[in-house]
């Protein structure tokens, strides 16, 4: 059997191989004989039909078969001699064949690019410094309040801190917009969701009642040909709603979960579960900067088969619990699923081919760390560390240490400079 590699590009390769022709003849012969053996023809008894009978009936559909076994066979043979793994499958291109004649055929498929070595260089590191502070705390208790929160029908003016149910549309530079009316919008007085003065102008209407309301885009409005300009609003008021707000006792305390029913044991459950994200961000926050030069210093053709089944996985990851059509997507849409699938494949080959030149191996002890700290937040965690322990999820996790191992050793020489930030910064609240 005769084997040429031809390298394509730096994850393209194709294959050239010629079987002789006794080779082709023999799994011919054997597939003939096995349709000798096995039909069943009218006037004669298995496998006593004549052999040329044979032949002429089921010749073709015998030299299909011998070639299909021949392909595989020697493909499987080439790959094993040249010591190619593909990453998609072989997409295989036979030349016309016939009987008595050398087998040629072309192979092409996709490999992982080769990886010499991997570069990284950079003058200095920015680390966030976030603490977590009693504000912080506070925030999450109104919101935690706010999420039971009962809302009643009054029949009485609309004050701050009151709900109020609208449809309204705009008047801008004299032309109404009906078409891109808002109907049925819960609006929370006093939230400073709405343009300055839209809620102001609010306080005392009651259900039923219109209002025309005359105010101004701000000056740095996102939309920059509005900015600044005059605008009208025509609203109509369907209800008003009076929050009920539960207070802060034992009771409630304990239907969020702290048995003790103690303010303060809450606080303190509430700080380090904002420690614990404000940890996780903080690290995502480093890793962004640190594998964003890692994959502009090292340029790197990706299969793309790997590519296409990474954007699925986005696709899943964001459609999971939707009845979604994968291919109802827009090109644009369908490009970014792309974008970053050929962007964490890259990265995922950079940091296993860096782990393997680091040598460097998953930290137990990281790992098993992670793992508790996972579990650390639902209400029976030793169940969740029995699941997250099976092979596969295990694996998953193992993944993510390595990540960390490999950036804490990118990094482990270079100066870092600290930033302080708020944790609402941080998360992106606006307070």
């Amino acid at each position: 059997m005769q084997v040429s590699v031809e390298k394509i590009s730096n994850v393209e390769r194709r294959l050239t191989i010629v079987v002789p022709v006794n080779q082709v003849e023999e799994a011919y012969t054997r597939q003939i004989n096995k349709f000798a053996k096995n039909a069943n023809i009218k006037g004669f008894r298995p496998g006593k039909a004549p052999m040329s009978y044979i032949q002429q009936r089921f010749g073709d559909d015998a030299r299909k078969e011998a070639l299909s076994d021949v392909i595989q066979n020697a493909l499987y043979q080439a790959l094993t001699e040249k010591n190619l793994r593909p990453v998609s499958t072989p997409q295989v291109e036979p030349k016309v064949t016939a009987p008595n004649q050398p087998l040629e055929f072309i192979a092409s498929f996709e490999v992982m690019p080769d990886i010499e070595s991997v570069k990284f260089s950079i003058d200095s590191i920015e680390k966030l410094k976030v603490e977590v502070k009693q504000e912080d705390i506070d925030h999450v208790l109104q919101q935690l309040l706010k999420q039971y929160t009962k809302w009643s029908v009054v029949d009485r003016p609309a004050a701050m801190k009151d709900r109020v149910i609208i449809d309204y549309h705009a008047i801008f530079e004299g032309q109404e917009d009906k078409e891109n009316k808002i109907q049925n919008f819960p609006l929370e007085l006093g939230s400073n969701v709405m343009l300055p003065g839209f809620e102001d102008g609010l306080v005392g209407v009651k259900a039923g009642e219109e209002k025309k309301l005359s105010l101004a885009f701000p000056a740095d409005f996102a939309v920059q040909e509005r900015a600044g300009k005059a605008v009208d609003f025509v609203i109509h008021v369907k209800q008003v709603l009076e929050a009920e707000t539960p207070k802060m006792d034992a009771g409630f305390i304990q239907k969020l979960g702290v048995k003790s029913g103690i303010e303060d044991d809450l606080k303190q459950q509430i700080k380090q579960s904002l420690e614990l994200e404000r940890d996780r961000l903080v690290k995502e926050k480093l890793k962004e900067q640190v594998f964003k030069h890692l994959l502009e210093q090292n340029q790197l053709d990706v299969p793309s088969a790997l590519v296409n089944r990474e954007a699925k996985n986005i696709h899943d990851e964001i459609y999971q619990h939707q009845h979604h059509d994968h291919h109802q997507h827009s090109d644009e849409e369908m490009s970014t699923f792309n974008e970053i699938a050929k962007k964490r494949v890259a990265l995922g080959l950079l940091i296993a081919e860096y782990a393997k030149q680091a040598n460097l191996k998953a930290d137990k002890d990281r790992v098993r760390q992670r793992i508790q700290e996972i579990a650390s937040v639902y209400e029976k965690p030793e169940e969740v560390i029995e699941w997250l322990s099976s092979d596969e999820r295990r694996a998953g996790i193992e993944a993510q240490v390595m990540e960390d191992q490999v950036m804490d050793k990118l990094i482990e020489s270079i100066p870092v400079t600290e930033k302080t930030m708020s944790y609402a910064e941080l998360k992106g609240i606006r307070v």
